[in-house]
Parts: C-alpha cells; sequence; structure tokens
C-alpha cells in the first residue's frame, strides 16, 4: 500500500513559498512529473502510477472525482505562465529515502523552468521543515500502517492535526463526516468528494505505488500482500 508523493506546502515561508500558495502552480508540478516513466524506469515490479491520495485497494478510496493529471509539460508551462511564471522560479525540494527517485523528480521538474535543489535530510528534520514552513516541497512516502482503509492515509494527512500542513477546513469537515458513516456505499460518496477537493486544489502530487521484494526462486509457492505483511508461514517449495 505505501505510495510515493510530493507534499505542496502551501504554507510555506518566503519567497521560495510564495509560489505553491497559487494552485496554479500546483497544478503544473501535477502535471511535470512523469509518473509512468518513474514506475518503468524506477519502481519497476508491481509498482503503478497514482493520482488520489490513497491506495486503489483500500476502502472507500473511490476516485471517482478526483483529477487525474497526465504528463502533460506544456500543460505545465501553461500553468506557469499564466500564474506568472513563465520562466520558472527557483526552490527547494526536500526528501528523505529514495535519493534517484527525487532527482527523477527534480529533472522533470527543471524540464518545465522549476529549478529545484535537493535538500536530503534524516525524517524528523523534513517533518519539521514542513510543519514550520521552511520547505515549500518534499518527496514523502506513506504506508498506511498496513490498515486498508483509506482514512489510514486520507486523516493522517488532512485530518487537521498531525502531519497536515494544508489544513483545509472543507476537507477536514467532510473528513470528520466521512468517517462518523458505516455504510459502505454512503462512506465511498463521501470519501469521493474530499479526495477530488484534494486533487483539485492539488495540495499533494500523488506519484506511484511502491514495489516490495521479498523472496527470489522459482521453487517457491509465495502469495504477495498490498498491505507489506508477507505470510511466510503460508509460503511451501514446489
Amino acid at each position: 500500500m505505501r505510495v510515493g508523493f510530493l507534499e505542496l506546502n502551501t504554507n510555506a515561508s518566503g519567497p521560495e513559498g510564495a509560489p505553491f500558495k497559487d494552485v496554479r502552480v500546483r497544478q503544473a508540478i501535477n502535471y511535470a512529473v512523469n509518473r509512468q516513466a518513474m514506475v518503468d524506469n524506477l519502481v519497476r515490479g508491481g509498482s503503478k502510477p497514482v493520482y488520489s491520495a490513497c491506495f486503489r485497494t483500500q476502502t472507500a478510496c473511490d476516485a471517482s472525482q478526483v483529477t487525474q493529471y497526465p504528463y502533460d509539460p506544456a500543460k505545465a508551462k501553461q500553468l506557469l505562465a499564466e500564474a506568472g511564471y513563465a520562466n520558472g522560479f527557483d526552490t527547494d525540494l526536500w526528501a528523505y529515502r529514495e535519493r534517484d527517485y527525487a532527482e527523477a523528480i527534480i529533472g522533470d521538474l527543471r524540464k518545465v523552468g522549476i529549478r529545484a535543489r535537493l535538500h536530503f535530510v534524516q525524517y524528523p528534520v523534513m517533518a519539521n521543515a514542513l510543519a514550520s514552513g521552511q520547505a515549500p516541497l518534499a518527496f514523502s512516502t506513506w504506508g498506511s500502517f498496513s490498515i486498508n482503509d483509506a482514512t489510514a492515509f486520507v486523516t493522517p494527512y488532512f485530518g487537521g492535526k498531525g502531519s497536515d500542513i494544508w489544513k483545509d477546513p472543507q476537507v477536514i469537515a467532510e473528513l470528520a463526516k466521512a468517517d462518523e458513516v458505516v455504510d459502505p456505499q454512503q462512506r465511498s460518496a463521501l470519501y469521493a468528494a474530499l479526495l477530488g477537493r484534494i486533487s483539485s486544489q492539488a495540495y499533494m502530487a500523488p506519484l506511484f505505488s511502491y514495489s516490495t521484494h521479498y523472496a527470489f526462486t522459482s521453487d517457491l509457492n509465495f502469495q504477495d500482500w498490498p498491505d507489506e505483511l508477507p505470510r511466510f508461514a503460508e509460503a511451501s517449495w514446489k
């Protein structure tokens, strides 16, 4: 269930944080990153492009209202120009793991004029920089505690506490309501709306799901699970 994504900090401080307050810049970044190329050339395995702030198998991960941002550098440049950044801008990209993934993202951003410098640090340092507004852009991952429900992804990042750097009152209210509903169809409908707002506001740029390798031999019967918990007790030799 682990997903890699960019956090676009609308509350970042200083001149480098100013562009991220404009939704057109955040949308441009979503268009600028080549998700499929990262899946094919870096992550590989069972990895797939991701466009919503949840993992596809999770209960209530309803992407019916999610804005999908295909790889479109021309559209990204157009949006940047509309936002007043026709010549791009300088910024910082913070990351704490998979330096090669972060560098690939930086390469895609530079193609549309966003000149990002890499700050590669430990996770607590990056989390503090996001919360304080020091970090305008960060490459993060989340495994949802291996819980197959959308709340395990959405609530930590958009519930108004913890890692929520946006604190969108509409999303917080819709999420609180959705998590009180037990009926699966009603809950999915409520999640569809809030996931749609998260994507339309481009608070995140969800990128790809991870691929985890546990064993490699043609003599083994092994079933993988998306929660990152291998059931070795169920494996057997052919």
